[in-house]
């Protein structure tokens, strides 16, 4: 296994999170649930996995109107979680609102409301239930924490961001086995050869103690993290002037770094050209989660022409004549992941065009437990929040309407 390697900064402690070897999947593989056969490469067997249930999923309930009772017309929903009432919080960016329904979609109360005094919010990222069951609200500027009683919210305490400056932030946030905070954000990048990484940073977990230290571990290097990104400066003329800028240039239906992160300190990551995730235990250690072999579906025409106008725009933006990244002929055979309630690990599938479900394969630490299929007009983001029988996500329908959704499971083999 690597050793963390220790960056000082500032009196924070930073680490580069341990990644495994690429020489370990092997002897990881061997131990899988059918060890291969000593063969040429090229003729080894695939790897065997246990059959796991499947559970197929159905919406039974939608929240959201285009005109009527206010609680029920969202603009921009921003974040979605459940809470041991059962009930179905939702956070509507472009009101700045937390809004509380019943398990059966009834509104029951509201908390925030555009400000920034205290109990208002501003730039609202994400949701969480905190580990004394109290709500926290991640804004760009500071966090903000809720007791939530059956009709009322009261607003308890706030937090600044450990991002002063930064706006629009839409990475989650998540509490150790201890119930330490762990916010999940950019960092100054040490690397000077990623111009895209020294101009955005790189992301990382803070670890809040008690007593206020923060413990930073940079979830991987620049490199991987901007997977299929790249950079190109530009100069525009105007009004008699020379404007520089930077351009940031995407690798359309290409490869891309993933992460999820769960209550209790374990995280994952990965690239999603390939089935191969760094599952790193609430413990520091870390185990490489190798799925079944698997290709992502051909591009099809529609999307193929969506990626060439793509990259024309960019071209038309910048200086460049050729673009970096051509377009693939198919897309990547992962398309996220993200932790549920319970602590397991979604790894969501690349699915065609025109596909009616989303697939995931569902992974207890490195086991394979469950297969979950859902509609798939549940949007990718916001996150999905999920448990092993239901899953929330959001709807958005042809007139830009959106919606809650609920997704029943049940077992379909």
């Amino acid at each position: 296994m690597n050793t963390p390697t220790i960056l000082a900064r500032s009196g924070a402690t930073f680490r580069a999170a341990a990644a495994v070897p690429p020489l370990a999947a092997p002897a990881l593989a061997a131990m899988a649930l059918l060890a291969l056969a000593c063969a040429p490469e090229d003729e080894q067997p695939a790897r065997i996995f246990a059959e796991v249930p499947t559970f197929e999923g159905s919406i039974d309930l939608e929240i959201g109107e285009m005109d009527g009772d206010d609680p029920y017309l969202f603009t921009r929903i921003a974040s979605i979680v459940g809470d041991a009432q059962g009930r179905l919080l939702v956070a509507d960016g472009q009101t700045s609102e937390i809004r509380v329904f019943e398990a059966d979609g009834t509104f029951a109360l509201r908390a925030g409301g555009y400000g920034e005094g205290p109990g208002e919010l501003t730039d609202i990222c994400c949701l969480a239930i905190g580990p004394d069951g109290e709500l926290w609200v991640r804004e760009s500027a500071r966090y903000s924490v809720f007791a939530l009683q059956s009709a009322s919210a009261e607003y308890l305490r706030g937090m600044r961001s450990l991002h002063p400056g930064t706006r629009g932030l839409r990475e989650p946030f998540t509490f150790d086995a201890d119930g330490n905070l762990v916010n999940v954000g950019p960092v100054t990048s040490e690397d000077g050869t990623n111009l895209t990484a020294q101009l955005r940073g790189v992301t990382a977990r803070l670890l809040v103690s008690p007593d206020g230290a923060v413990d930073t571990v940079v979830l991987a290097n620049a490199d991987r993290q901007y997977t299929g990104q790249a950079t190109s400066e530009f100069v525009r003329e105007a009004e008699g002037r020379s404007i520089r800028g930077i351009m940031y240039l995407h690798h359309w239906f290409g490869p891309a770094w993933i992460h999820a992160h769960a209550d209790g300190g374990a995280w994952a990551e990965a690239v999603t050209s390939h089935y191969s995730i760094n599952y790193h235990h609430p413990d520091g250690t870390v185990s490489l989660i190798e799925g079944p072999p698997l290709e992502g579906p051909v591009l099809s025409p529609d999307e193929r022409t969506t990626a060439e106008s793509r990259i024309q725009r960019d071209l038309d933006r910048s200086d460049l004549d050729n673009h970096p990244f051509g377009i693939p002929d198919r897309k990547p055979p992962l398309a996220g992941m993200f932790f549920d309630a319970g602590g397991r690990l979604w790894v969501e599938k690349s699915a065609a065009d025109g596909a009616e479900t989303r697939e995931a394969d569902v992974w207890a630490g490195t086991e394979l437990v469950a297969r979950y299929r859902w509609p798939r007009r549940i949007n990718e983001l916001p996150t999905p929040w999920a448990t092993d029988s239901m899953l929330y996500g959001v709807t958005t329908d042809s007139l830009g309407v959106q919606r809650v959704a609920r997704v029943r499971f049940e077992t379909g083999n």
